[in-house]
């Protein structure tokens, strides 16, 4: 039976932003090129492509899973488990963001735990809410004894 999901994403667009920028200082490059008449301003556009066909690839490689037992890396593509950890074995959940990334509104949520190796999901939109989920999930009940009388 295939385990419900209560959040998943992956990481954002703007954890790339770096590839993206890239690709305009190439594609800028290309047209400077071809505006002035210079050979060469065909591998220049060809190099933007592959650039933002490159992002829109690794930006799907993660998928990021948080069902009622387990946090989840899954690869996007094929849909196999990268490395997960039990929700009762998480001890703390911490965000590590940097300057940029703070700016842009992304960050790295951590799972931390003593007896299984520490899972990342890196690069997710709103890390403080991503965070608020994990901590939900590892205080909510495990199975709802609720008689019926």
């Amino acid at each position: 039976m295939k385990e419900s999901i209560l959040w998943a994403d992956y990481p954002s667009w703007r954890q790339f932003s770096w590839l993206y920028l890239m690709a305009g200082l190439v594609a800028g490059r290309a047209w400077l090129f071809w505006r002035f008449g210079f050979s060469g301003w065909i591998d220049w556009t060809v190099g933007a492509i592959v650039l933002l066909g490159t992002a829109a690839i690794v930006r799907h490689w993660a998928h990021y899973e948080i069902s009622p037992a387990r946090l989840i890396v899954r690869n996007g593509y094929t849909g196999h488990e990268i490395s997960g950890v039990e929700l009762a074995e998480v001890d703390q959940v911490e965000i590590q963001q940097g300057r940029i990334a703070s700016l842009l509104g992304i960050g790295t949520v951590v799972a931390l735990s003593n007896r299984q190796p520490t899972l990342r999901f890196r690069g997710v939109n709103d890390p403080e809410g991503v965070k608020r989920r994990i901590e939900i999930a590892i205080r909510m009940p495990r199975e709802l004894n609720v008689a019926v009388m």
